[in-house]
C-alpha cells in the first residue's frame, strides 16, 4: 500500500449503507442510546426491517476507515413534501474530528438534493449543544426545533 493510498484510509470515506452493515450500525445505535436520553427514533429492528423492504424507507450512509464501519447517517423522508428528515448521525469516539461527521452531514445533503428535497432537516435530542454547533457550523440554521439546512 503506497502512502497516499494510506492517508486516504485514514481520512475515511462515505458509502451507502448495505445490508451487511446493519449488525455494526445497530452497535453503535446502541451506544447512541446510551448518550442521550431515551431512544432514538431508528432503531436496529426497523432499520433491518425497512432494508428488507423493495423500497425503503430508511436511507443511511456509512463513514469507513481502513475498511470498517467507523460512522452513520440515516436519514427518512418527511411528511411534508420535499423536506429530508437526518434522524441520526454518529462516529465512533476514535475516529472524531477527523471530518467524516462532515462528509456523513454533506452526503445526505446530497441524497436530499438528488431526491428533489429543498431542506435537509438533523433531528437533535434536547440539550445536546455540541451536536447543535456542530449542526451550525456546517451552515445549517435553527428553525426553533431542529436545525435546518436550506438545499440550493
Amino acid at each position: 500500500m503506497l502512502l497516499a493510498d494510506v492517508r486516504n484510509e485514514a481520512r475515511g470515506r462515505v458509502r451507502p449503507l448495505a445490508r451487511h452493515d446493519v449488525p455494526v450500525v445497530a452497535a453503535m445505535i446502541a451506544r447512541l442510546v446510551v448518550r442521550q436520553e431515551g431512544p432514538p427514533r431508528i432503531d436496529a429492528a426497523t432499520l433491518e426491517t425497512a432494508l428488507r423492504a423493495p423500497a425503503p424507507s430508511i436511507q443511511g450512509l456509512v463513514a469507513e476507515r481502513f475498511g470498517y464501519v467507523v460512522g452513520y447517517a440515516l436519514m427518512v423522508m418527511d411528511a411534508m413534501p420535499h423536506i429530508l428528515d437526518l434522524q441520526q448521525l454518529f462516529v465512533i469516539e476514535g475516529s472524531r474530528g477527523r471530518g467524516l461527521g462532515r462528509a456523513l452531514a454533506k452526503a445526505a445533503a446530497d441524497l436530499a438534493r438528488e431526491a428533489g428535497c429543498d431542506r435537509l432537516v438533523a433531528h437533535v435530542p434536547a440539550g445536546r449543544s455540541h451536536a447543535q454547533g456542530f449542526y451550525t457550523a456546517l451552515g445549517f440554521d435553527n428553525d426553533g426545533e431542529h436545525p435546518v439546512l436550506v438545499l440550493t
